[in-house]
C-alpha cells in the first residue's frame, strides 16, 4: 500500500515546459561534479551541472539526492539585507535515462517532502515529460525494483524508493503523544504542556541555570557567549517569570558556527542572509568577522537568531525524537510570529529602536500588543499564534483575528512575490482593525478634536515608519477612518462643523 504512493510519479502533460525564475546562490562540488544551486520563489531548490564549463541538466537521481542534502527546512525566516540577488530564468528539467524531462512544481514539492523529517500522505505527486517515455527503456532501468515489489509499479527512480524507506525507518523512532501529536511531531500550543515532555517544571529552570548552560557549552564561541549572557540579563529584567525550559534544553547542544558568505547563503537558503538559526541542526550560523555592536543592524540580526532557540526545538527525549514548536501546524501566522520575535528581540535591549525587521508587520503587531490589556510579549514565547488570535478576538469582542492575520501575511507575500498581485484597498481592513484598537485605548469621548488628531498622527507615524512605498499604505483612507471614528464616539470633527 505504501509503495503505491509512488505509482503516479510519472505522467504526461502537454503544458510541461514552463519557465521558472530562480535566485542563483553559487557553485559547489559534490562527488567530483560541479553544480550550481538555485532557489525558486517557493524556496525550493534546483540544480544545474557544469561539464567542461557548459551547463547541463541533472539526472532525477541527482536532483533527489542533492535536494535531500540541501533542503533541511528552516523553521525561522532570515533577516536579510537589501542586496539584489542574481536571477536566472530556466525551464527546470532532469535526465531519466537518455530522456530530458521537465520538472513540475508537484515533483519539486514532492522531493522537498522526501528531504524533510515529516512526510504527509499525499496521492499523485508527478513530473511532466517533455517527450513520450518509451516504456521498454524505463522498464529495463527499473527491472530490479519492480521484481522486488509486491505491487506493480510505474517507472520511477531507485532513489525515490530509497528516500521513502529511509523516512519510514526514521519515523519509527518518533513518539506519538496523545492529541498533541501531528505526524511525528509533538506540536505544543502552551508552555504548560511541556510538563509531559521535559522532566522538570517551569520554576525549576532559572536565569541562573541559563547562564551556566551558556558558560558550559563549548560549542558557543566566547564572543557569542558574551552576547548570549547579555541577552539573558536583559530578559531577566523584563520577563523574570519567563518559561525557560526550551531554551535550557536547546543550550545543551546548541552550536554557533561562523561560516563564509557562500556558506551562509547555502545554510540560510537565501542569497542575502546575514545569519540564521537552523532548528533541525540546533545551530546558529553567522558570517565570519562580523562585529556585533549594539545599535547596528548586525547586532539586531544575531540577537534575533539567538532568540529563536528560546521558543522551539527538536529534541531527543529518551529513545524518542520530539519536535516542540509553539507554531501553527499549517504555517498560518509564521510571518507574524517572526515579527513578534523581532519586537521581542529589540525590546530586550532597546525600548526606542524603530528600525525592526519585518518592518510593516512588526509595526502593526507592536501597535496591537500596545493596545491590548490581555497579551504581552511573554505570551509570544509561551504560546502559539492561535493564542494571540484568541486574545485579539477577546480584546475586540469579535472573531476577525484569523482573517486579519491572514491579510497581513497575504500583504507580506504580495510585497515579496512579483507574481502575486492584490488590490491594495483590500488591506485597508487591517489598518482599520489596528487603528480601532489604538483609538479605543488612547482616544476618549471627552477629548478635543485637536487632541484626538495628535493621537491619529502618532498612529500613522508608528504604522508607516520605514515602510517601503511598494506596500502602498493608503493614508487617505486612514484619515477618513479616523474622522468616522471620532463622529461615532461624539467628537466633533471638521466634517461635522
Amino acid at each position: 500500500y505504501k509503495i503505491l504512493q509512488f505509482v503516479y510519479i510519472l505522467c504526461y502533460d502537454k503544458n510541461g515546459d514552463s519557465m521558472r525564475e530562480y535566485t542563483v546562490i553559487g557553485n559547489f562540488i559534490y562527488n567530483n561534479n560541479t553544480y550550481e544551486v538555485l532557489i525558486d520563489e517557493d524556496e525550493k531548490y534546483f540544480f544545474l551541472k557544469y561539464n567542461n564549463g557548459k551547463e547541463e541538466y541533472v539526472t532525477l537521481k541527482e536532483l533527489i539526492e542533492l535536494t535531500r542534502i540541501f533542503n533541511r527546512k528552516n523553521d525561522s525566516l532570515n533577516i536579510e539585507d537589501n542586496k539584489k540577488p542574481k536571477k536566472k530564468r530556466i525551464i527546470p528539467k532532469v535526465l531519466i535515462g537518455s530522456l530530458l524531462v521537465t520538472v513540475s512544481l508537484s515533483l519539486l514539492a514532492y522531493i522537498n517532502e522526501l528531504s524533510t523529517p515529516i512526510i504527509h500522505a499525499k496521492a499523485g505527486p508527478s513530473i511532466t515529460l517533455s517527450q513520450e517515455l518509451p516504456t521498454q527503456q524505463a522498464d529495463n532501468n527499473m527491472t530490479e525494483i519492480i521484481s522486488n515489489s509486491e505491487e506493480e509499479l510505474s517507472p520511477t527512480d531507485e532513489a525515490v524508493l530509497k528516500a521513502f524507506k529511509d523516512i519510514e525507518k526514521e519515523q519509527e523512532n518518533f513518539k506519538r503523544i496523545g492529541r498533541l501529536q501531528a505526524g511525528r511531531s509533538m506540536i505544543i500550543y502552551d508552555s504548560a504542556e511541556l510538563d509531559e515532555v521535559f522532566n522538570n517544571k517551569k520554576e525549576d529552570i532559572t536565569y541562573g541555570t541559563i547562564r551556566m548552560d551558556i558558560k558550559n557549552n563549548p560549542q558557543i564561541p566566547d564572543k557569542y557567549k558574551v552576547l548570549y549572557l547579555t541577552l539573558a540579563d536583559n530578559l531577566e529584567k523584563k520577563y523574570p517569570t519567563l518559561d525557560l525550559r526550551i531554551w535550557h534544553q536547546n543550550l545543551q547542544t546548541l552550536v554557533i558556527e561562523e561560516t563564509d558568505t557562500f556558506g551562509m547563503k547555502l545554510k540560510a537558503a537565501s542569497p542575502s542572509a546575514c545569519a540564521c538559526y537552523r532548528k533541525d541542526e540546533n545551530k546558529i550560523y553567522t558570517v565570519k568577522d562580523y562585529d556585533y555592536v549594539p545599535g547596528t543592524w548586525d547586532y539586531q540580526v544575531i540577537m534575533h537568531e539567538m532568540c529563536h532557540p528560546i521558543k522551539g526545538g527538536m529534541f531527543k527525549i529518551g529513545d524518542n525524537k520530539i519536535r516542540v514548536n509553539f507554531s501553527s501546524a499549517s504555517g498560518h501566522g509564521r510571518i507574524i510570529e517572526e515579527a513578534m520575535n523581532s519586537i521581542f528581540t529589540v525590546r530586550s535591549y532597546d525600548q526606542n529602536e524603530r528600525d525592526i525587521a519585518y518592518q510593516l508587520q512588526s509595526n502593526i503587531v507592536e501597535i496591537m500588543i500596545d493596545s491590548m490589556d490581555n497579551y504581552t510579549l511573554q505570551d509570544y514565547i509561551e504560546h502559539d499564534i492561535r493564542y494571540f488570535e484568541e486574545k485579539l478576538n477577546e480584546q475586540n469582542d469579535n472573531n476577525d483575528a484569523v482573517r486579519i492575520i491572514g491579510l497581513m501575511e497575504l500583504q507580506y507575500n504580495d510585497y515579496h512575490n512579483d507574481k502575486i498581485k492584490v488590490d491594495p484597498a483590500l488591506f485597508n481592513e487591517v489598518y482599520d482593525y489596528t487603528a480601532k484598537m489604538y483609538y479605543r485605548k488612547y482616544i476618549t469621548p471627552g477629548m478635543s478634536y485637536e487632541q484626538a488628531l495628535q493621537i491619529k498622527n502618532t498612529f500613522i507615524d508608528r504604522l508607516s515608519f520605514d515602510v517601503p512605498g511598494a506596500y502602498e499604505l493608503d493614508i487617505n483612507h486612514i484619515n477618513e477612518f479616523f474622522e468616522q471614528y471620532c463622529i461615532e464616539i461624539g467628537i466633533k470633527t471638521n466634517k461635522t462643523l
